[in-house]
């Protein structure tokens, strides 16, 4: 279930026409874990959106052209209707990424997931218990979901370990990708930590230092792109960043976001419908408007094509939105020193 070839051009009309591509539905703020670098300022939150409201929201993205639908939270399974919301999303045609911690995974879930054809993403912290354990907060964690993770295996389904590093488990990219190839899994390391969605910057404190990330990132493996990627022309002819403009984060409160942490919302879908909330924002348009030619001082750096500069960074760390982010910097100094160094 990879994105296709022609994904490139597709994102560029996505970009210029204002269509939503991709959205991230988080069902719940619910989760069994305490991750130690969790954005969830609040897991007692309670779920906004009824299955109602979520399967015409699902009616409504079909309509706009959302292509690519994320189920997260939160923890999606503890919604009793995450089958139903899955189902449904597979029926109209969603290309369906489902992000779990994999620990409430049973058969019955498992054969499910196969049948709809699901994308799973599962949370893998480190290849042993102790380290494990010590990320999720959870005892018992790690041999939990190991062997979720060995049953969605057996029932066929796509997984996938995605691997967040912090300073808690430095040795989890060498120990996790190991552990994937034994598996026959997928898996994908990340080195961006981000701030809690209410603003607190206290996640940022488990951020790998900088000349860590050297030995960890390898250019497009960071989810940017080198100027000679054909995505490096969305940067080129704007608009710079796809929040707001063919991406949205659904809150599990209903609010309509341009990402996951950037501050603010353009509107609840409990009041309105999300085509009017995507069209109608004069919030959203604003971020739609902004081009490389705003932004102050990286407007002429040679690394902003792989930097991964993110407008909510760049403000709740550096408090400027059109201004330099710290921690994009840093990990374009390690993307280049790695790639200067022909590793």
């Amino acid at each position: 279930m990879s994105r296709p070839g022609a994904f490139p051009e597709l994102v560029l009309r996505a970009a210029r026409e204002h269509i939503p591509l991709d959205v991230s539905l988080e069902l719940t703020n619910r989760c069994n874990f305490r991750c130690a670098h969790c954005y969830i300022p609040d897991f007692d939150a309670p779920d906004g959106l009824s299955t109602e409201r979520v399967l015409e929201l699902l009616d409504e993205l079909t309509s706009m052209g959302t292509l690519f639908l994320a189920l997260t939270g939160g923890e999606p399974l503890l919604r009793d209707d995450w089958a139903e919301i899955a189902r449904r999303a597979r029926e109209l045609g969603f290309h369906v990424l489902l992000l779990t911690n994999g620990a409430l995974i049973d058969g019955a879930a498992a054969a499910l997931m196969a049948e709809l054809r699901l994308q799973v993403r599962v949370s893998f912290h480190a290849g042993d218990p102790e380290t494990f354990d010590r990320v999720t907060g959870r005892p018992g964690s790690f041999d939990r979901v190991l062997d979720r993770v060995r049953l969605l295996v057996r029932h066929g389904v796509d997984v996938e370990l995605t691997v967040p590093v912090t300073s808690l488990n430095r040795g989890a990219p060498a120990t996790v990708t190991a552990m994937a190839g034994h598996l026959g899994v997928g898996v994908t390391v990340y080195t961006s930590i981000l701030p809690s969605k209410d603003g607190t910057l206290g996640p940022l404190q488990l951020r790998l230092p900088g000349e860590e990330l050297t030995a960890l990132v390898d250019g497009p493996a960071t989810g940017c792109h080198p100027p000679e990627d054909d995505c490096a022309e969305i940067l080129r002819e704007g608009p710079l960043c796809a929040a707001g403009v063919r991406y949205a984060a659904i809150s599990a409160s209903g609010e309509v976001r341009a990402c996951t942490v950037l501050p603010g919302a353009a509107g609840n879908l409990n009041e309105r419908s999300f085509r009017e909330i995507w069209d109608g924002s004069p919030w959203l348009q604003s971020l739609r408007s902004i081009t490389v030619r705003d932004l102050k001082g990286c407007s002429t750096c040679s690394k902003l094509t792989y930097c991964g500069r993110c407008h909510a960074l760049a403000l709740l760390e550096d408090g400027d939105l059109l201004g330099p982010s710290r921690s994009a910097c840093k990990l374009a100094e390690a993307i280049e020193h790695r790639r200067l160094r022909g590793t």
